[in-house]
C-alpha cells in the first residue's frame, strides 16, 4: 500500500523540465529561478539542449559582438573629433561617419535583443517536450495485460 501511495505522489511531475525552469524577461533583463542572468554565455548554456533556441541565441551573440565593435569605433571617431575641436581642427566627415557608425551599432543591438528574446521564447515554449515534439506522460491505467503503467510521448 505504501508503494502505491508513493507511486501516485511521484507522478505529480514526470517532466525533465518544468514551468519553474523558464527564463523570464523583465525590462530587457533575463532571470532564471529568480536570479539575474549576467552574460550571453549563461543563456547559451541554459538553452543548449534546444537546437532552435540555441540557433537564435547564437545569432544574438554574433549581432551583439558586431554591435560592440562597431560601437567602439563610432565612439572613438566621435570622441577624436570632439577632442580635435579644442585644437582648432575639426573634420565634419569623420564626426558624421562616427555618428552613422554609432547609429548602426544601436540598430545591431536591437537586432541582437530581438534574436535573444525569440530564442528565449522558443526555449520556454519547448519546456517539457521531447525530441518528438510532444510532452511525456506517465500514467497508471489499463495496459494490454491488465492494469499497469503507460508511457505516452
Amino acid at each position: 500500500m505504501t508503494f502505491v501511495a508513493m507511486f501516485f505522489v511521484g507522478l505529480a511531475s514526470v517532466f525533465a523540465q518544468n514551468a519553474s525552469d523558464t527564463i523570464t524577461v523583465e525590462k530587457n533583463k533575463y532571470y532564471y529561478h529568480g536570479m539575474q542572468i549576467e552574460s550571453m554565455r549563461q543563456i547559451k548554456s541554459l538553452v543548449a539542449n534546444d537546437e532552435l533556441a540555441l540557433k537564435e541565441v547564437k545569432k544574438a551573440s554574433v549581432a551583439s559582438g558586431f554591435s560592440s565593435v562597431i560601437g567602439y569605433l563610432g565612439g572613438f571617431a566621435i570622441g577624436y573629433e570632439v577632442g580635435s575641436m579644442f585644437f582648432g581642427k575639426f573634420n565634419p566627415y569623420i564626426f558624421g561617419g562616427g555618428l552613422a557608425v554609432a547609429g548602426l551599432s544601436i540598430g545591431l543591438g536591437a537586432v541582437s535583443n530581438n534574436h535573444l528574446k525569440k530564442g528565449v521564447a522558443i526555449y520556454n515554449a519547448n519546456l517539457g517536450k521531447t525530441a518528438y515534439g510532444g510532452g511525456v506522460e506517465l500514467n497508471f491505467g489499463l495496459a494490454p495485460g491488465g492494469v499497469g503503467l503507460t508511457l505516452s510521448f
